[in-house]
Order: C-alpha cells, then structure tokens, then sequence
C-alpha cells in the first residue's frame, strides 16, 4: 500500500522551490520568479493534499506539472543572468527537477523503501561519477609532468590519463556492486544499434544546434576545444583516442557502472534518464571554467543530456559497451574532427 513518502518528501522539496522563488533573482528575470512562485505553489499544493489524505490520483499529475513548471521557471531565470547567479534560480531548479522525481513516485506508487532505494542509488551514482572525475583528474597532472610543457603532448597525454582515471574507477565501482563488465563480441544487433545511434546522436546535435541558433540562446565550448583554438594541432590525436580511450572510460563508467547499477531501484528507461542526469552533471566544470555565463553552462549541459540519452538508450538495448562506444567514440571524433577544419 502506498504509504505516501514520496508525496511527503515532494512536499518540502516543492516548498523548497516556493521558498527560492523570493530569493535573490536577477532584474530581467522578475516574471520568472513569479512563473516559479506559482508553479511550486500547485506542486506544494498538490502534494499536500495527497499527503493529507485526499484520494484523487489525478493531484499527482498536478504536483509533477508543477515540478515542471518550476524547471522551466528556474531555467528562464537562469538563462538571464548575466553576470554572477544569484540563489534563487539554481535552487529552484533543483527543486523542481526533484519534485519531478517525487511526483513520478508518486503516480506509480512507491512506498517509502522504494524511494529510498531510489534516493540510495542515485546519490551513490554521483559519488562515484565525481569520485572518478577528482581521480581522473589526479592522475591526468601526475602524468602531464613526465611530458615537455607543449600541447601537442600534454592534451593527449592528459586526455589518456584521464580516461585510465575513468576507467579505473568504473571497474572498482563494478566490482564493488558486482555489477560486471558488458563486453562480448559484438553481435549483428550490437551493429545495428550501434549504426542507428551514431546517426541519432549525430542528427540530434544539429537539430539542437539549430534550436539554439534559432532561439539566440547562449552557447559555451568545452574547455579543450577552446584549447584547441590556440593550438589545432592537438586535434587529430584526439579523433583518434575518442574511439580509444574517451569512449571506452566514459561509457563504461556511465553506462555499464551506474546506469546498470541504477536498473536495482529504477526502471530500464528511469535509469538511463536519471544516468544521464548525472552524466550531464559531472561535465559542469570542463564547460564552467571557460568563462561562460550561467545561462551558456546550463543549454550546453541540457543539449549534453539530451544527446546522452541515445547512449543510455544503446547501452539498455544491448546490455553491451560496444554500441554506446561506437556512438560515444564517433560524436567526439566528428566535433574534433570539425573544430579541426575551422580552426587549423
């Protein structure tokens, strides 16, 4: 029987949500902490009612539209900043995004240890993606000081070191769970999959690309590509460690170690939605530390997350690393590939 913790815990997150809607919002984004005021009301209302014992399921919804609302509200908000972020628009966002959670537990029924489960998994899936980016990051300056002060050799080096980093940690965080390493001989399906994603992800980018040129939105690159304006000939080699080294650590971190780690407490679609959730999260430094505003990072890591999820969805329809490596190893391989062509 549902006992309703999941309405409970949507309660004070949307309430979060109502609170952050009187912080601290830049100028231009005023109608948004309204947009925000009002969306995290519904949530707050809704999942009060559901908490308190009104049996209408249809408040659920309500409450979930209201976390989605609040999202949107705290990314208008975002997107206007200029300069530095005042508090009100990160945290509502996420609140939003985990009243959303709650509301989806709540409108399939989960009892409490369920969403504790929920909660359990996807906390130690951050962990351990930021455990093996600090790590990876670690061995990537212990490794760059064995090689002349040049680009041509520190960026593959770093990049190298790096995904060993990724690696590394993938595989202990597998053995750690026993989740086991998805590698067999690829398969005329593996193939297929793999074929059909590279041609998804690919036609997803530009079609988002096109959004955003479209709706004026602000942009930032990654910081290598920014290094690679300078000095393009650290490009080529990159083209050919996104098959060897970038691909392979990533996807077997992300996808075969917490997405497949996910799949205990969500379902195959939640857990590549929420995988990817973190695997856009943990790319927030490589793209804030280039100078870029607030609202350039969050569209940069939005468009991240949505071309991850052809990834998470390869990897869940093959219970294999070959297809998300493939497809991984041939998106970075064609922007590097590209920034070589306009850049040298």
């Amino acid at each position: 029987m549902n006992d309703r913790y999941a309405q409970t815990v949507g309660f004070v997150l949307a309430g979060v949500g109502l609170a952050a809607s009187f912080l601290a919002w830049p100028a231009e984004g005023a109608l948004a902490s309204r947009a925000a005021a009002a969306f995290a009301g519904l949530a707050v209302a809704a999942f009060a009612a559901r908490r308190y014992g009104v049996d209408v399921e249809e408040l659920d919804y309500a409450a979930g539209v209201g976390g989605v609302g609040l999202v949107v509200a705290a990314t208008a908000g975002v997107l206007a900043v200029g300069g530095t972020l005042p508090p009100g628009p990160p945290v509502a966002l996420f609140a939003g995004l985990g009243a959303v959670g709650l509301a989806v537990a709540a409108v399939t029924g989960l009892d409490a240890a369920a969403v504790h489960a929920r909660e359990r998994r996807f906390l130690v899936g951050v962990a351990v993606s930021l455990f093996a980016l600090v790590f990876g990051s670690l061995v990537a300056t212990v490794a760059t000081g064995f090689v002349p002060d040049d680009p041509l050799a520190t960026v593959p080096v770093s990049t190298v070191a790096s995904s060993a980093g990724f690696g590394v940690a993938g595989l202990a965080f597998l053995g750690w769970y026993g989740g086991g390493l998805d590698v067999r001989s690829p398969t005329r399906r593996d193939l297929t999959v793999a074929a059909a994603g590279t041609v998804a992800i690919l036609a997803l980018h530009y079609v988002m690309v096109g959004a955003v040129l479209h709706f004026d939105l602000p942009r930032t690159s990654h910081g290598l590509v920014e290094t690679a304006r300078e000095h393009p000939e650290i490009l080529p080699p990159l083209v050919v460690l996104s098959y060897l080294a970038i691909g392979p650590a990533e996807e077997l971190l992300a996808r075969n170690g917490v997405q497949k780690y996910l799949y205990g407490a969500f379902s195959r679609r939640g857990a590549v939605v929420v995988g990817c959730l973190v695997f856009a999260g943990v790319h927030l430094l490589a793209y804030a530390g280039t100078g870029a505003t607030p609202g350039a990072v969050l569209v940069t890591l939005a468009r991240l997350f949505v071309v991850s999820l052809v990834l998470g969805v390869t990897y869940e329809r093959t219970d294999d690393l070959f297809a998300p490596v493939v497809v991984h190893g041939t998106y970075d391989a064609v922007q590097f590939a590209l920034a070589y062509a306009a850049f040298a």
